[in-house]
């Protein structure tokens, strides 16, 4: 079942050193990020965000973030420094962690996005559960219950992927509301999207 769990990022390091300014400052064309298919620094990807208009906008998704940050920080430690995992998803808990060397999966990542971007329908990899936490800005989580996908969107016959006729930004437009009143101002069914 999905839980919020509010005021953790509020006494990170990041929620402080997070803005745009202090990154932009921070790395520099130091470092690229993985977007959308592409290396970007960071005050490219900031200067995209504020100039596109998109209707599917690419944003900054890297499971690689921390050793890049890390190595492009100068002086300053990597991103993960600046942050803490909740102790409910603490290494005891964690079964991943449990895995030898080498063995665990992709288990972190940096999203990050202007208006309209997010990611499309999808049922988590690996059948895991995940935590997120919006440092700044505002995003839209939107979840459903297992076998119950919204409208426009399809399942695999296995249910590992679903498929969506349209952009994220056109679902919202088109069929959101509808989930929201079937929900009583919720979301309603078989996956996951997340939007700014």
């Amino acid at each position: 079942q999905p839980v919020i769990l509010t005021g953790l990022a509020s006494g990170w390091p990041a929620a402080a050193k997070w803005t745009e300014a202090a990154l932009r400052d921070r790395f520099g064309e130091r470092c690229g990020f993985h977007v959308g298919g592409h290396t970007m620094s960071l005050p490219a990807f900031f200067d995209y965000c504020a100039s596109n208009a998109d209707e599917q906008p690419l944003y900054l998704f890297d499971k690689r973030f921390a050793e890049t940050s890390a190595a492009g920080g100068g002086a300053e430690p990597g991103l993960a420094a600046d942050y803490a995992v909740p102790a409910y998803f603490s290494a005891d808990r964690d079964l991943f962690a449990k895995l030898p060397g080498g063995c665990r999966p992709d288990h972190r990542w940096l999203i990050a996005g202007g208006t309209r971007s997010g990611s499309a329908w999808h049922v988590d990899p690996n059948a895991t559960s995940a935590w997120n936490a919006c440092v700044r800005g505002r995003k839209k989580w939107v979840l459903t219950p297992p076998g119950q996908p919204p409208a426009g969107v399809t399942p695999s016959a296995d249910g590992a992927s679903l498929t969506s006729p349209v952009s994220l930004y056109e679902w919202f437009r088109v069929f959101y509301s509808s989930l929201a009143e079937a929900r009583g101002g919720g979301g309603g069914g078989g996956g996951r999207a997340g939007s700014r």
